[in-house]
């Protein structure tokens, strides 16, 4: 998990509604990750924003999933964690016949970086 070696941190997070939850992470800019991706311009993997969209599912469930189809992923402008250090994740999940289907949205204010649709299955179905 992202979370857990240091490359966010979650700041704050509620759920609004059922199916509807809401996140506020904070990334690190000083990561390794970064080191590489690029050197002197830092750019957020898009595989880390689709894994930060999966952790908050699972946290907001109370479960452990596994992607099983994204049948829509829009990388709309870079996440820079110098600039925008401070993500926004907006999530709404719909549970039936065994399966997750996800949609989320990573911002920070007005500016949109990621759209996501996943289908999940809980790891121990």
């Amino acid at each position: 998990m992202l979370e857990q070696i240091d490359f966010y941190s979650l700041k704050n997070s509620t759920i609004s509604e059922p199916g509807k939850f809401l996140a506020e992470i904070e990334l690190n800019a000083t990561h390794d990750i970064f080191k590489g991706h690029f050197p002197d311009n830092p750019v957020v993997p898009g595989v880390c924003l689709m894994q930060i969209s999966k952790e908050m599912l699972e946290k907001s469930l109370n479960v452990t999933t596994h992607l099983i189809q994204s049948p829509q992923v829009k990388f709309l402008t870079v996440v820079d964690p110098t600039v925008d250090a401070v993500l926004n994740v907006a999530l709404e999940t719909k549970e039936q016949e065994g399966l997750i289907s996800a949609n989320a949205v990573i911002s920070a204010g007005e500016k949109v970086f990621f759209k996501f649709k996943g289908i999940f299955k809980r790891d121990n179905d």
